[in-house]
């Protein structure tokens, strides 16, 4: 089957996102003091405004993916995942139509991390005096690529995009794709809460709007579930999905 899978641990949180939309999540991807040795981002991290995870092994994926995410999934196309799509609250006036899913970039020790640390070190230190090195607000150009764009620092804005798809090397067996959120938000609650909070109605209320991706019916095309539970999902999905495929695990 040819399509990405967003994986979960709840038959309930798989519900939830049929009904709500998949919620962003702020990821730290904790490369920056690799990258940029000298400056502290503990505090914040660059471009975590949230996003939504998917992964490219054929469904059902590996015992190590779904141990780390859960055994239920949502299949979805991979046309619906690398088109562009609008982001839900914001006129296309204003924001346009660009959400669409990247494949991750895993970064190992080795030649790729040092020539990418000369170079987010070179334009870091060109971009920014040292006195503005602890001034982290969310507006702050270093952390926020919208802001870095605007005061013209074009050069730093863009190793910001890059490095909204980086994760460590110790995860390159999730094989991840992702869906970033374009819009500065630091907002968010911490990501064991909104994942915990997914699973009930109440909490689905929190995550609705601006701050959930709702595909369409036809771009879901199946389903991956524990193999015991395949009867009990199928009785519970929505009319427009009981006939979609169902893998047993």
């Amino acid at each position: 089957m040819d399509g990405l899978t967003h994986y979960t641990d709840k038959i309930d949180s798989l519900l939830g996102i049929l009904k709500n939309g998949f919620a962003w999540v702020p990821n730290r991807r904790n490369l920056m003091p690799a990258l940029v040795p000298h400056a502290d981002f503990s505090q914040r991290e660059p471009q975590q405004f949230g996003m939504i995870s998917f992964t490219d092994w054929p469904p059902p994926a590996p015992l190590q993916h779904r141990q780390t995410f859960g055994d239920f999934g949502i299949i979805i196309s991979r046309e619906w995942a690398l088109a562009e799509k609008p982001l839900r609250g914001f006129h296309p006036e204003n924001v346009r139509p660009a959400l669409r899913a990247q494949r991750v970039l895993y970064i190992d020790d080795g030649p790729l991390v040092e020539a990418l640390r000369w170079l987010f070190t070179t334009a870091f230190e060109r971009t920014f005096a040292a006195d503005s090195y602890d001034v982290l607000s969310a507006t702050n150009p270093m952390v926020n690529r919208a802001m870095a764009g605007l005061e013209d620092k074009m050069l730093w804005a863009n190793l910001l995009t890059l490095y909204e798809y980086f994760e460590p090397g110790s995860h390159a067996f999730q094989r991840e794709w992702r869906i970033v959120h374009p819009i500065p938000r630091f907002g968010y609650p911490p990501k064991a809460e909104i994942i915990k909070s997914v699973t009930t109605s109440e909490g689905w209320s929190k995550v609705t709007d601006s701050s959930s991706l709702r595909p369409p019916a036809d771009a879901i095309v199946g389903f991956v579930c524990p193999s015991d539970q395949v009867q009990r999902l199928r009785s519970e999905l929505p009319a427009h999905h009981s006939s979609k495929v169902i893998l047993g695990v």
